[in-house]
């Protein structure tokens, strides 16, 4: 009766997933989410005063797409620590169904002698112990001891796992921040050199046709003429790549800061820049231990540690014995039942007696990756105190670079300033005035750069020792508030006043000091007990 409407069903089933063809996304679609894409990457980015530089590294940390990024991916991996608690719970699981017969399923039955069934007679006798028609419902309670033990090892890796989500979007704040440092810097410089740069350009374009006209009419030898447009050409030249170097300074300060391109924003340190020196006010010791204590690469190892040592327990745990408990009501319609409905339970072990030569392996792979995890954390730690030298290295030489370079300026400035003096009174050539005005311009772009470069030397000693600049609820705080933090934490750590290891950082510390502890003891007891034992013996 049923074959026909199955076959049919079954065709169809079958003609229909070969009919799926791939479909292209069509270019209104592709316009839409692009402008939606421009309309929410244009929003908020308000600016109606010039951006300081905490104002800058504010707007950065808020805006980012690299840093939501991270913090999406540390929301994903604080998902997986509530499934990881879920799967903890023992399996309750609801079922019903409804199943239907073309004929009742009848049977026969015969002896069994001598190891053979006898031969079923010729009017055999069928009996019948199920309805066509059935209804059945049950709820089934299920919970594997071993799999708990598991699950629970398993949450403790997840929750490792993003408090290591959290170390690397603290990395990508650190970084943030020391971008934003050099490259607002970069873009001030920029701002005050193409002010002069460009008019340097056009008075350097006009003494060429001046030339060329000089030439034309021959009122100067040919070869002088064709010297003196070489020189300017050269001039130009050199003003065009350093214009071209510095036009794309604001652009990538406005990227980091989360603004669209093209954002119309001032600076507030451009019209006048104080050029001061900042002061370090730590030693080396203190920034070494810093540095051990607070790097997020540091802590992730410690977290890397944990979760190498659950990964052991897990491992062990996998090699006992499973036992399974179980119990559930359940209700059949069935009319020839005596019981339709009843309620059972049980229990069941299980355990692969093979496991138990595998537990001197699983040891010997235990203590590898103990040791795997220590190598680890000690190369991290020597490359981290290696960055923390290199760092105040680095800011030395940049101190003693951007001091050489203002004393070059201001020479330059005074040479610049005597040939000016000489053009105005016709002692000088048009070209020689324009020649001292460009390298007065490459002196003071190089006072920027090193400038430039101290401020980011600077920043890198903090982010070497993985001071946060920020606080810990700067997602919850306005960007007026979080400027003004920030320059309050710049202000303290010249000061000297260095910020303590968060609280994480503390329980971390807890744990590994009672573990260190605990170890201590055992050893301790280890040791007497050998010493009583030899004391007998003697």
């Amino acid at each position: 009766m049923y074959k026909k409407p199955l076959l049919a069903t079954a065709i169809a089933a079958i003609i229909s997933g070969c009919s799926v063809t791939p479909q292209t996304i069509t270019q209104q679609y592709i316009s839409a989410a692009a402008q939606a894409d421009i309309q929410l990457l244009a929003q908020e980015q308000a600016l109606e005063s010039a951006v300081s530089l905490d104002e800058a590294i504010a707007r950065a940390v808020l805006n980012n797409r690299d840093k939501k990024l991270k913090a999406l991916e540390a929301a994903l991996a604080q998902g997986q620590v509530e499934l990881a608690q879920h799967e903890m719970l023992p399996n309750l699981t609801a079922s019903a169904g409804y199943s239907k017969r073309s004929e009742y399923a009848a049977s026969a039955s015969v002896s069994f002698t001598d190891g053979e069934p006898d031969a079923l007679p010729l009017n055999p006798s069928y009996s019948v112990s199920q309805d066509k028609e059935r209804d059945t419902q049950d709820i089934a309670f299920t919970w594997n001891i071993l799999d708990f033990g598991l699950s629970y090892v398993r949450a403790k890796q997840h929750a490792d796992r993003y408090l290591i989500t959290k170390e690397r979007e603290r990395k990508v704040v650190h970084n943030i921040t020391q971008d934003v440092r050099a490259a607002y810097w970069r873009a001030v410089s920029a701002e005050r050199l193409l002010t002069k740069i460009n008019p340097l350009i056009d008075q350097a374009s006009d003494a060429l046709k001046d030339s060329r006209q000089v030439e034309t009419k021959r009122l100067q030898s040919p070869l002088e003429a064709l010297y003196y447009q070489r020189e300017l050409l050269d001039i130009l030249r050199a003003l065009q790549s350093l214009r071209q170097d510095l036009m794309g300074a604001k652009t990538e300060l406005a990227a980091l800061m989360g603004l669209k391109p093209g954002t119309v924003f001032a600076l507030a340190d451009v019209d006048s820049p104080a050029f001061t020196v900042p002061e370090l006010s730590v030693e080396l010791e203190q920034m070494e231990e810093l540095a051990l204590q607070q790097r997020p690469e540091l802590v992730e190892t410690h977290y890397q540690k944990r979760i190498s040592a659950a990964e052991t327990k897990a491992a062990m745990l996998g090699l006992l014995p499973g036992i399974n408990l179980t119990a559930g009501a359940y209700e059949d319609s069935n009319e020839y039942l005596l019981n339709q409905d009843w309620t059972s339970m049980g229990a069941q072990i299980s355990w692969n007696l093979f496991d138990v030569f595998k537990i001197g392996a699983e040891r010997r792979m235990a203590k590898t990756r103990e040791v795997l995890a220590n190598e680890q954390r000690l190369a991290a730690s020597m490359a981290v105190l290696t960055q923390v030298h290199l760092s105040r290295i680095r800011y030395e030489q940049a101190r003693k670079s951007f001091d050489l370079a203002g004393e070059y300026l201001s020479v330059a400035e005074r040479i610049s300033e005597q040939t000016r003096n000489s053009a105005r009174l016709k002692r000088t050539s048009k070209l020689d005035l324009i020649r001292e005005s460009l390298n007065t311009v490459l002196a003071e772009l190089r006072r920027d750069v090193a400038y430039a470069d101290l401020q980011n030397s600077y920043g890198r000693i903090y982010v070497t020792m993985g001071m946060d600049l920020l606080p810990e609820d700067y997602n919850q705080v306005s960007l007026q508030e979080l400027s003004e933090r920030i320059g309050e934490r710049f202000a303290q750590w010249q000061s000297g006043q260095m910020e303590q290891v968060t609280q994480q950082q503390e329980e971390l510390e807890t744990e590994q000091a009672a573990a260190e502890a605990e170890v201590a003891a055992e050893a301790e007891v280890e040791g007497a007990v050998e010493a009583d034992a030899e004391g007998e013996v003697s």
